[in-house]
């Protein structure tokens, strides 16, 4: 089914991914899995393995990583070694703050839909002093449904009052864009992304347009 027309000056809400998109937390990511995997199996992890949990429900990667291993177990390994690293493994890819403020100072509604628990998500933005520049951030702990399907996008629209032809999704994964597509919303990959690098995009549903960089949104909505 061809993808229907988006008119871009009707956008009023940009949903956004985190891990990936706006935070950089790929270095973090892949030393927890490194860490856990090694410590409760004594294997290495590959660096494909760790791609493919990118975007991923931590449980899910879980059971198909190491399904040998109590998923409580494995959980606390990695949620404790995690915690006491994050504040110093993570950063605001480049333009993150201005584009948000320019967005947040156009009268956009931006959103988080991540699929990161609720306590690190607000401790990362409260971190970075951007808390403040979303209407709303819908996390795993909030929904039991997560991308790639679009029910936690429809959602995170209706928690603002907003319509699906109103709105972009921002991300960096293969979920993201499945889940706008699924959803009916205008969906933007962000070319620096792990999850889905470009010899990776073939086989991938292709989003409406691929950003270089965040502050591209700006040009996008003419802001």
């Amino acid at each position: 089914m061809a993808r229907p027309r988006f008119d871009l000056s009707k956008v009023n809400t940009i949903i956004f991914d985190l891990d990936g998109t706006l935070l950089d937390t790929n270095d973090l990511i892949a030393e927890t899995w490194r860490y856990t995997v090694k410590t409760l199996t004594g294997r290495e992890i590959t660096d494909e393995e760790i791609r493919r949990t990118l975007g991923e429900i931590l449980q899910e990667s879980m059971l198909w990583l190491m399904p040998e291993i109590d998923p409580d177990k494995a959980l606390d390994t990695y949620r404790t070694y995690q915690r006491a690293i994050f504040l110093d493994r993570i950063s605001l890819y480049e333009g993150t703050e201005e584009t948000l403020r320019a967005l947040h100072g156009a009268g956009y509604k931006n959103t988080v839909l991540t699929s990161r628990m609720r306590t690190s998500t607000e401790k990362a933005l409260a971190f970075f002093g951007i808390a403040e520049m979303f209407d709303d951030v819908l996390t795993a702990s909030d929904t039991t449904l997560f991308k790639p399907d679009p029910a936690p996008v429809f959602l995170s629209l209706d928690r603002v009052g907003s319509k699906p032809e109103e709105a972009i999704l921002v991300g960096d994964t293969v979920h993201d864009i499945e889940a706008g597509r699924a959803a009916g919303v205008f969906t933007v990959l962000v070319d620096w992304s792990r999850a889905l690098p470009p010899e990776k995009r073939a086989d991938a549903p292709a989003p409406d347009i691929i950003i270089e960089k965040i502050p591209d949104l700006l040009t996008l909505l003419k802001v």
